[in-house]
């Protein structure tokens, strides 16, 4: 059997399990070794490298032995392998745009590029130190115009970030789906299992659901099939191209070039030529009109600003004993051995590249080599952390699905991607829609799995049939979900602590970091009307913050031994349409 067929069935599953052994682990409350972990991982990944077939040899499933049944069976077997992969990717986007809608972005990332497109909308330098409602730190925009360019789209619409993001990740895997498809319907049946394998594994053993909740870097991830089939069919040009814009976007792929470069050389002078060319004059396009915009900002954002922000705050963390990453980083800096972290990366660097030269020379593909030296680069990269090694298992997973699209006489690729893409795009829009409403109704102890109530808030109680919920303090948020961003009032029902004597409440209410303006809050149960424009919401996740300008202590009243600090007894929320 050929070897990218072993890496189907066999070798690639295995590897994205050995990576995500520490959260399966985690899971089964079993301890793990990160150590062996690494160890695993990287000879796991070398393994498959090593076993590439020669390019020269014929593609790996013309060498199969044909299954001799009818075209019906093919059919059918075909059309199981499809529905098989339709419903799990549809199962983990259903999963995924559901947790979106309900959990707040939690790292600086996305904040990061939802600040800088912002910023990009207003005429304004990308390229610069940030600070928002939701992030109270300094952050500065280390990454490529590739990468946070798409979410310039996102910014107009007024839509989640992360539903671009869920697109990305479902990419590789939904392709993964559509292998199995060919293979079973050339009657290939073992084949189609190893895809269907790998689909699974991408989607469901990786840690990637949490990622997706901050993540940023799946933008860039359907450019990695393009580039692995131009890549393989020596369309140097093309290739060139794509792997510009994938340095463009994560600036970890810079670790491939060299590999790039010693497969075009060792297709001839012309090859070697057309490949560079193509590769700077696309950066150039790229990158250039922001060096020329500010040059010195570039420069300090997207090479300075990320060394300097994990030497002063994320090694003394990894310095402390017990290992937490995948790579070889943390356990240099747990021996005081800092000094040595970048000479151990060139110096892997060095011995890979050697290995591919002599590799790619000899008639094996470069694809697998590039993935073995991306490898090498995260694991001693300053930060190992582990969404890193996602671009490892997603290259040689297209390098794999290159081959069947050719076996499978693909000829032209282009627009079977460019439909992927919009195909796999709409589908997080379906999947919100049919899980969130345009016109939410949150109530005090309804049990829907979430904490719609997210901060302020005191356990559920209930006056008769009645349950709400004290905001405790002088800040509260709530979660209010929409597939839509329609203007619309927000109706805050619920009852001050202050009687008639009393001064009223007071309250101020922020959507989004954007202000709605100061009510007061008469004795008794009350509606508060708050407009809304479309302009403050995002379809998806959104914030609405209530602040108060004071509390109400039952104890201090006496006749109680309550001694919270009490702002609002809060019953139910809804988002109607807009009053006119």
């Amino acid at each position: 059997m050929a070897a990218t067929v072993v890496l189907t069935l066999l070798a690639l599953p295995a590897t994205i399990l050995t990576f995500a052994a520490p959260e399966v682990f985690q899971q089964l409350g079993v301890p793990v070794s990160y150590a062996a972990v690494t160890i695993g991982f990287a000879l796991a990944v070398t393994a498959i490298v090593l076993a590439a077939r020669d390019i020269n040899r014929p593609s790996e499933l013309s060498v199969l032995p044909h299954v001799r049944n009818e075209s019906a069976s093919r059919g059918q077997a075909a059309a199981i392998a499809g529905l098989v992969a339709a419903v799990l990717v549809a199962l983990a986007a259903y999963r995924w745009v559901k947790l979106t809608a309900w959990y707040p972005y939690n790292a600086d990332m996305l904040i990061v590029i939802r600040e800088a497109t912002r910023r990009f909308l207003m005429g304004r330098l990308p390229y610069a130190t940030y600070r928002s409602y939701d992030a109270h730190w300094n952050m500065a925009m280390p990454y490529g115009p590739v990468l946070w360019g798409p979410f310039v789209g996102a910014q107009l619409l007024r839509f989640d970030f992360r539903l671009v993001t869920i697109a990305g990740e479902l990419f590789v895997p939904a392709w993964c789906g559509i292998a199995a498809t060919l293979s079973a319907s050339r009657g290939h049946g073992r084949a189609a299992a190893g895809w269907l394998a790998t689909m699974a594994a991408l989607l469901f053993a990786i840690d990637i659901y949490r990622y997706t909740l901050i993540g940023h870097t799946p933008i860039y991830w359907p450019l990695l099939l393009p580039f692995a089939i131009m890549l393989g069919r020596r369309q140097w040009v093309a290739a060139g191209c794509l792997l510009a814009l994938l340095v463009a976007a994560r600036t970890t792929m810079v670790a491939i070039v060299p590999v790039f470069g010693i497969a075009a050389f060792t297709a001839g002078r012309r090859a070697a030529i057309q490949a560079f060319m193509a590769l700077s004059l696309a950066m150039a396009v790229v990158v250039g009109p922001f060096v020329l915009w500010d040059w010195h900002a570039v420069w300090d954002s997207m090479v300075l600003s990320y060394p300097r922000v994990m030497k002063i705050a994320v090694w003394p963390e990894l310095a402390r004993p017990g290992l937490t990453t995948i790579g070889i980083t943390e356990w240099a800096l747990e021996r005081h051995l800092d000094r040595f972290v970048i000479p151990v990366q060139i110096g892997m660097l060095i011995v890979i590249y050697s290995g591919a030269w002599i590799a790619i020379r000899r008639g094996r593909p470069a694809a697998p080599w590039m993935a073995l030296a991306l490898l090498a680069f995260s694991m001693t990269s300053l930060y190992p952390v582990y969404y890193l090694y996602y671009d490892v298992l997603l290259l040689l997973a297209c390098a794999a699905l290159a081959d069947v699209l050719d076996a499978s006489s693909v000829p032209r690729v282009g627009r079977p991607w460019a439909l992927s893409v919009i195909a796999i795009s709409l589908l997080p829009f379906a999947m919100l829609r049919a899980t969130v409403p345009p016109w939410p109704s949150l109530v005090a102890g309804q049990n829907s799995g979430y904490t719609e109530f997210r901060r302020g808030f005191a356990p559920v109680e209930h006056d008769g049939a009645r349950p709400f919920s004290w905001i405790v303090g002088t800040e509260a948020h709530i979660i209010l979900p929409r597939s839509a961003a329609d203007d619309a009032d927000i109706v805050v029902t619920g009852e001050s602590p202050f009687g008639s004597g009393e001064s009223p409440q007071r309250m101020a209410a922020l959507l989004n970091g954007v202000g709605l303006g100061d009510v007061t809050i008469p004795p008794g149960r009350q509606e508060v009307h708050l407009p809304t424009r479309r302009s403050m919401w995002w379809i998806g996740f959104n914030d609405l913050e209530l602040n108060f300008a004071s509390t109400f202590v039952p104890r201090d009243a006496g006749g109680s031994e309550d001694s919270r600090p009490l702002a609002l007894s809060l019953s139910r929320i809804d988002v109607v349409p807009r009053r006119r």
